[in-house]
């Protein structure tokens, strides 16, 4: 079977499973998470051949952003709406979604092991931009159930953990020893820490669900390209001060539409 087909194939199998999981009864989507999930799970690696995959590494580091994905998407649509309309096309969106990521991580695969590919560039910007939509579902989602504030800060600080590990991951395969040399954990630990710290801030700031995320997603974004100019060995002077502006940007623009 080509690799095209199983991509296909496994999209179309993990878009019905997402159909199912938006349709279930508020009471039993809980549940229904934690299948979809797993079978998000069986479908990646089905697809890109990783089911016999000795490396535990390289099968973990692929199904981060897909099953973050179907995780935030999928309770931000439950959040929404619960036609079958919207639970249809919300389907058809991830479906090709999973179908673009399948592309995606199989540039990252062919990466791994010291090759040169043209196409890592473009894969690695799509996985970015997937990443940050996939931080707003998250976010989003997370906001609306208006936990406490210290539970804010820590599930946070877990999700942004997860997602700053890919970060790292899908950064690293680029050197020549897939960032064996770097420190790994001020990589993925700092950078979550911060960004718990503002969720925790966004706890007590009026800024509302809908932008409380949007600020979060833009941190994490600077942060995510003061890591990759870093790994990179290209964070230079224009690099950061073109980041600390936008920093600057997102905190002015935060106390500007506050409702005080």
């Amino acid at each position: 079977m080509s690799k095209r087909l199983r991509y296909i194939i496994s999209s179309v199998l993990a878009a019905v499973g997402f159909f199912f999981f938006i349709t279930l009864p508020y009471e039993a989507r809980y549940y229904g998470l934690m299948v979809g999930i797993v079978l998000t799970v069986f479908c990646f690696w089905f697809g890109l051949g990783l089911m016999f995959e000795k490396s535990i590494n390289t099968r973990l580091m692929s199904v981060i952003l897909p099953v973050c994905f179907f995780a935030g998407f999928g309770m931000f649509l439950a959040l929404l709406s619960n036609t079958t309309l919207a639970a249809f096309i919300g389907s058809l969106v991830f479906g090709v979604t999973f179908y673009v990521l399948f592309l995606v991580e199989n540039v990252f695969l062919v990466a791994i092991g010291y090759k040169t590919v043209p196409l890592y560039r473009a894969a690695y910007t799509v996985s970015l931009i997937v990443l940050l939509v996939t931080c707003f579902f998250l976010f989003d989602t997370l906001l609306s159930f208006q936990l406490i504030y210290w539970l804010n800060s820590l599930v946070v600080f877990g999700l942004s953990f997860l997602l700053f590990i890919y970060q790292f991951w899908a950064v690293a395969i680029e050197l020549p020893d897939d960032g064996k040399n770097k420190n790994f954990w001020s990589y993925v630990l700092i950078p979550a820490w911060l960004v718990s710290q503002l969720a925790l801030v966004f706890s007590f700031w009026p800024v509302g669900i809908f932008k409380g995320s949007i600020y979060l997603v833009s941190f994490l974004y600077i942060l995510c390209g003061l890591i990759q100019a870093e790994i990179r060995g290209r964070l230079f002077k224009r690099a950061w001060l073109m980041y600390l502006w936008i920093g600057v940007a997102v905190c002015l623009g935060i106390v500007w539409v506050t409702n005080w």
